[in-house]
C-alpha cells in the first residue's frame, strides 16, 4: 500500500498552518459531541454505519486504556486491532488508521488515542508510530478548510451535533458548495449561521438535506463505500455523471448528483432523484423565509 499524497499544495506548510488554524477555521475538533477523522480513514471500513463504527471505536478504546504507553505494546494493539477487524477495506489504497478512537471525558467524539491529551497519554505524543507520522498531524489540513467560505465552515459546524454526520459532511467541499450556492439561489442572499442557530426549523430542515450524504436512494448498485477520498492524488475519484441513452440533459443539479454518486442509467431514476433533491431543498427554502 503506497502512502496518499495528502499534502496540499501551499505556498509552505507553516504558512498554511499560520493561516488555518484559528478558532473558525477549526474543522477537526469542534466541541464535546462533533469532531472528525475522515482523513484518518474512518469511514472506509467494509460496514460504516454509526452503530457499526461506534462499536469498533468503542473496543479499540477500551483496549487501548490498559495498553502500556511503549512502542512495542502499541505496535501489538495495531497487530490485535487488525486481525480482531479485517483489512476489508473499500478503498484498499486509503488508510485505515487502527488508531482511531473515542476520546472526551464522555467519549463522545472521535480522534487519536496516541495524541498527548488523549486519556493515559500523560502528555506524551505517541503518533510518530502511526501510519503517516506526527510530522503528518502537524501539516496537514483538509481540502474543507482551505476551499470552503467560512460561512459555510461556520454553518456546518454550528448545525451539526454528532460525529458521524459532520464527519461524512465536512469532507464533501463540491457537494457543500452546491448545495448553499443552491439554497443561497433560492432565497436570493447569502447565508449565515446565524440564520440556523437563531431558528430550529432551519436547523433541522438543513441537517435533513445533509443526511442525504448517508440515506441517497439514488446510489449506483455497484457504490459499496461510504467514504469520500478527497485527497490531491484523485485516487479514488468520482466518475463524471453522464447523461442518459436517451440523450436528455441533466438538470441544474448534476454537480450534487454527480457528488451523491447517482446511477444515471435510467431515466425514470435520475427524474426521480431531481424531485428528491427539490423537495429537501424546498423544505429548507420554506424554513428559512418563514423563519
Amino acid at each position: 500500500m503506497t502512502k496518499p499524497s495528502i499534502i496540499e499544495p501551499a505556498a509552505s506548510p507553516c504558512a498554511t498552518r499560520r493561516a488555518q488554524t484559528s478558532e473558525d477555521d477549526t474543522l477537526c475538533q469542534v466541541n464535546d459531541h462533533v469532531s472528525c477523522a475522515a482523513c484518518c480513514g474512518l469511514y472506509n471500513v467494509a460496514v460504516p454505519s454509526r452503530n457499526a463504527l461506534v462499536l469498533i471505536l468503542r473496543t479499540r478504546t477500551k483496549q487501548f486504556k490498559t495498553t502500556p504507553r511503549t512502542v512495542d505494546a502499541i505496535f501489538q494493539f495495531k497487530k490485535q486491532v487488525e486481525m480482531r477487524e479485517g483489512q476489508n477495506r473499500p478503498m484498499p489504497d486509503f488508510h485505515h488508521c487502527p488508531f482511531i478512537g473515542l476520546i472526551g471525558a464522555a467519549q463522545s467524539t472521535v480522534g487519536c488515542l496516541l495524541h498527548p491529551q488523549a486519556a493515559g497519554n500523560n502528555g506524551m505524543d505517541f503518533r510518530s508510530v502511526s501510519y503517516y507520522g506526527g510530522m503528518t498531524c502537524h501539516i496537514y489540513f483538509c481540502p474543507s478548510t482551505r476551499l470552503l467560505p467560512l460561512r459555510y465552515k461556520q454553518i456546518v459546524r454550528s448545525v451539526l451535533d454528532d460525529w458521524y454526520l459532520y464527519g461524512l459532511i465536512v469532507t464533501e467541499t463540491r457537494l457543500l458548495i452546491a448545495f448553499f450556492e443552491e439554497l443561497e439561489d433560492r432565497i436570493n442572499r447569502p447565508l449565515y449561521a446565524e440564520d440556523f442557530t437563531a431558528h430550529r426549523d432551519c436547523r433541522e430542515a438543513l441537517k435533513y438535506l445533509f443526511l442525504l450524504r448517508v440515506s441517497w436512494p439514488f446510489r449506483s448498485p455497484d457504490n459499496h463505500r461510504l467514504a469520500n477520498y478527497f485527497f490531491n492524488d484523485h485516487l479514488y475519484a468520482r466518475p463524471t455523471i453522464q447523461p442518459p441513452s436517451s440523450g436528455k440533459s441533466i438538470s441544474r443539479y448534476r454537480l450534487i448528483l454527480q457528488e451523491l454518486e447517482t446511477d444515471t442509467t435510467s431515466e425514470q431514476t435520475l427524474r426521480q432523484a431531481e424531485v428528491y433533491l427539490d423537495d429537501r431543498f424546498k423544505l429548507v427554502q420554506h424554513a428559512l423565509e418563514t423563519a
